[in-house]
Formats: C-alpha cells, sequence, structure tokens
C-alpha cells in the first residue's frame, strides 16, 4: 500500500493542504484494502451502497460508511489472519463490556512512526534522566488493556531511572497504591531530576487535590512533563477544568503549566493527538475528524456539536478507517487558536452514551474515589 506508506513518511506533519492528495490516495487504498479482506466491511459498504470510487476530493471522505467504536465491544472483526495479530488490546476497566482491538505489525510499525514524529514536533523527546510517575494500571501477566501498552510505550521517549504506579496490582483486583505514592514524589524531589507524570487527567487532578487539602507541596524540576489522556470526564459527568487543574499542577508541584499537554487517544481509534502549546488537539495529516449530527450523521461543520468521528488510513488489521466515537465534540477552525498549526482542532464535550459506556478515565476515577473496585483514599 504504496500511498498509506508515503503519507507516513510525509514530515510536515500538520500539512493538511499539501498531504491532501496522498490522504485521499491512502484512504482509497485502505478501504479497498479491507473490503478485499473483510467480508463484515465488503457487506457493510454493499448494503450502504458505497465504492471506493466514490471518494475523490476531501469532501467525499465524510460519506465513507461509519462504524461505532461500541460496535467492538461486542464483535471480532478483522481484516488479517488471527495467527498475524502483533498486539491485541482492549478498552480500559475492570468491569463491564471491552472493546477488542487487533493490531497487525505494519498498524504497530505505522503507529510508531507516527507518535515519534508527533513527540519530537511537540519537543516531548527528551536525553535527561528521568523519573516517572505512572498515573495509571501496574501492568501484570493477561492485562490486555490499551492503557497499560500506551503508559509503556511513553517510556521511551526519556530515559528511565526510576517508576512508580498509582494503581498496583492486588491478587485479581487493583488498588491505589497512596503511600508508593507520596514516597515517589518525597524521592523524585531530592534527586532533582525532571519527572514525567502520564496516565489519566481525572488520576492527576485528585492527586493534587489530596495533596493540596493536607498542605502538601513539591518542587519538582522544571524540566518535568506532565502527559495525560483518556478523558477529561471523571465521576458521576463533572468536567475537570483545564485552567485549574494547571494551576495545581503548578502550585503543589512547581511544574510550569506549558509543560502540561494532554492526547485524545482510544483504543478503537490508533492515531495520536497530543495538545499543541495552547492546549488544543490539532487534528494531523494521518487523520481527519468529523462532527456529525446526532441525527443525520451528516457533518455539522465548526463550532457546532455532534458525535465525534475520525478518518484514518492507519490500521490494516480491522476495518476502523471510518469510525464514530462515544464521545460528543466540536471542531474549531485551527487558524484561531494562534500557536502556529493551522488544521482544525476538537474539543470534546463529554460521553455521549449512558453509564455503561464509561470511558478509561471514568473507571479510573472510580478507583481514585474508592469505588466498588478500589480501596479509598
Amino acid at each position: 500500500m504504496e500511498a498509506i506508506e508515503q503519507l507516513f513518511k510525509y514530515n510536515r506533519i500538520y500539512d493538511h493542504q499539501g498531504s491532501s492528495p496522498l490522504f485521499i490516495k491512502a484512504m482509497r487504498e485502505s478501504i479497498g484494502y479491507h473490503v478485499n479482506h473483510c467480508s463484515f466491511y465488503k457487506q457493510l459498504l454493499e448494503e450502504a451502497d458505497y465504492h471506493v470510487d466514490m471518494l475523490k476530493t476531501e469532501k467525499d471522505l465524510a460519506q465513507i460508511p461509519t462504524i461505532p467504536a461500541h460496535f467492538f465491544k461486542y464483535h471480532e472483526i478483522m481484516s488479517i489472519d488471527p495467527s498475524q495479530v502483533a498486539i491485541h488490546a482492549t478498552s480500559s476497566g475492570t468491569q463491564g463490556q471491552k472493546s477488542q482491538v487487533f493490531l497487525d505489525k505494519n498498524s504497530v510499525r505505522l503507529g510508531t512512526k507516527m507518535i515519534i514524529k508527533a513527540m519530537k514536533y511537540h519537543g516531548l523527546i527528551s536525553l535527561l534522566p528521568t523519573n516517572y510517575m505512572l498515573l495509571g494500571y501496574e501492568p501484570r501477566e493477561g492485562n490486555a488493556m490499551g492503557n497499560v501498552k500506551v503508559l509503556l510505550g511513553m517510556m521511551r521517549f526519556a530515559p528511565a531511572v526510576g517508576k512508580a504506579f498509582a494503581l498496583r496490582s492486588v491478587g485479581s483486583d487493583y488498588h491505589i497504591d497512596y503511600f508508593g505514592i507520596m514516597a515517589a514524589l518525597k524521592r523524585y524531589a531530592k534527586m532533582r531530576l525532571p519527572v514525567r507524570m502520564l496516565g489519566f487527567p481525572a488520576y492527576l487532578y485528585m492527586l493534587l487535590k489530596m495533596l493540596q487539602d493536607n498542605h502538601m507541596t513539591f518542587n519538582l524540576s522544571n524540566k518535568s512533563v506532565i502527559l495525560t489522556g483518556g478523558g477529561w470526564k471523571q465521576y458521576n459527568d463533572q468536567a475537570i477544568d483545564k485552567e485549574e487543574l494547571h494551576g495545581l499542577v503548578e502550585s503543589v508541584l512547581g511544574i510550569p503549566a506549558k509543560n502540561c499537554r494532554d492526547f485524545y487517544s482510544a483504543v478503537e481509534h490508533s492515531v495520536a493527538y497530543p495538545e499543541c502549546k495552547h492546549h488544543h488537539m490539532h487534528v494531523p495529516i494521518w487523520s481527519r475528524v468529523v462532527i456529525r449530527d446526532v441525527k443525520t450523521l451528516e457533518p455539522v461543520g465548526f463550532d457546532q456539536p455532534g458525535f465525534l468521528s475520525f478518518i484514518s488510513p492507519l490500521v490494516s488489521s480491522m476495518p476502523i478507517s471510518s469510525i464514530i466515537m462515544g464521545d460528543m465534540a466540536v471542531l474549531r477552525d485551527g487558524r484561531q487558536c494562534g500557536c502556529g498549526i493551522t488544521t482544525p482542532y476538537f474539543e470534546v464535550l463529554g460521553r455521549a452514551g449512558t453509564s455503561r459506556g464509561k470511558s478509561c478515565a471514568m473507571t479510573a476515577a472510580e478507583f481514585m474515589k474508592g469505588g466498588s473496585h478500589g480501596a479509598s483514599i
């Protein structure tokens, strides 16, 4: 698939205009591949009376038949033989139905190339020895959660000296390791090495509030970095205010707010969307974002809320070329940001589903709140 290869070699990662013809070719390759290798996808397109030749311009992208992300909670659909699966990942949660995602070596290779380019563009690759605070699940045998794999993968971008997990594996369950977190922060502060805190924003917020309530502050290296992902919603759908969170990071940990970057990520959509320096998630060349009307699924354009939908040729092992997430969002004109990146950016407004559609962050928040599967802090 030559066009897909060329798209992921393209070095200007926010040049939609220059890479647009390549993106269209890559999407045509992706759709054609899945039609020829996945009977489900072939039937889906036939029933929608859609043919890949109908895709000629950017405007045509929104008409590619979509699959709801929720579908993958109940169906295992692949465009490869199971023997070719290199990574099996699931959505989060220690409860409820999980999405099943299967990636082949080629999808992993392209995804790795993508994230390295994105991290390099945003200045998030460092050679300085670094201590890690991982605000997520400790790995254990048989744990296929995508969040665990992402946390470990993100440790490749700065050499690790020490690491501490917020959620420790205890038997078949996870528990918040309050004393381990405190001990690690005290140790890291004395070492004066940069610290990278990775994980759910809900974890970070609750940890900072707990430290603040107990009048505990740290003066971590100003080269420390906060990288969060997995959603900005916490328990009971209460939004976390970004400005409040960044203020807490500065006052409690001594880390500059400009060093805080959130990512949008989902196990059903493997493209990474890191925040720019103005904390906006711009759309890179490897995907397009469509906000769809909740009734007609037609695109609604800028500044109108709707279902968040992604289009990307990244994954060859599953027919997720066009997918609708369980989030409501709004798309903004990137030229309004002022960071220098002009591609559109999106803002997630919240979950579109009911309690059964909990995200990774919401499940994590339950642990921090002392839910049915976690110890109270």
